[in-house]
């Protein structure tokens, strides 16, 4: 029973002081940008972009490059903690992103990233194959009153450097 106490508190300080990294870091700090909630098992993450002075337009919307930040380490952050918690260590990074600007933000903004079980076994199979897997996900970010502001489709990219295959 400690030893299950002891794994879940030590998985819950990780995650809150991964929580309070993010949150801290400056090009994240700065934009207003922050990391509100983390699944136990990194497959969510919720974050919302708090409209201020430090973060808005001569138009008094939140500045689009704040709002692309948002989009940015999320999804590699999540891959790589999912692989940790199974004692593998993967090179992961946001390879490609696409942004849609749908209505100008004059509010907070809340997004919200999901890795499924699907995702999670696509990527162990693939990497078990190839040594590498490559995923798109789509995130939007929402105002207050519900409305899609902003639209992200990202490529994740992972590689196991230990898997070798020949012709690669």
């Amino acid at each position: 029973m400690n030893g299950v106490f002891f794994i879940t508190f030590e998985f819950m300080l990780r995650r809150k002081t991964l929580q309070f990294i993010l949150n801290i870091f400056p090009p994240l700090l700065f934009n207003r940008i922050i990391l509100k909630e983390i699944s136990e098992d990194y497959t969510y993450m919720k974050v919302k972009i708090r409209r201020s002075i430090l973060n808005i337009n001569f138009h008094r919307t939140i500045f689009g490059g704040s709002i692309f930040s948002a989009f940015d380490p999320y999804f590699p952050t999540m891959y790589y903690n999912i692989f940790a918690l199974k004692n593998r260590k993967i090179e992961i990074w946001l390879k490609s992103a696409n942004i849609k600007y749908k209505r100008p933000a004059t509010t907070h903004l809340t997004l919200e990233f999901n890795i499924t079980t699907e995702d999670i076994q696509l990527a162990e199979e693939e990497l078990k194959e190839k040594g590498k897997h490559e995923k798109w996900h789509t995130v939007v970010a929402i105002n207050k009153k519900g409305v899609v502001c902003a639209e992200a489709e990202m490529l994740i990219y992972l590689r196991d450097n230990k898997i070798q295959k020949i012709g690669f």
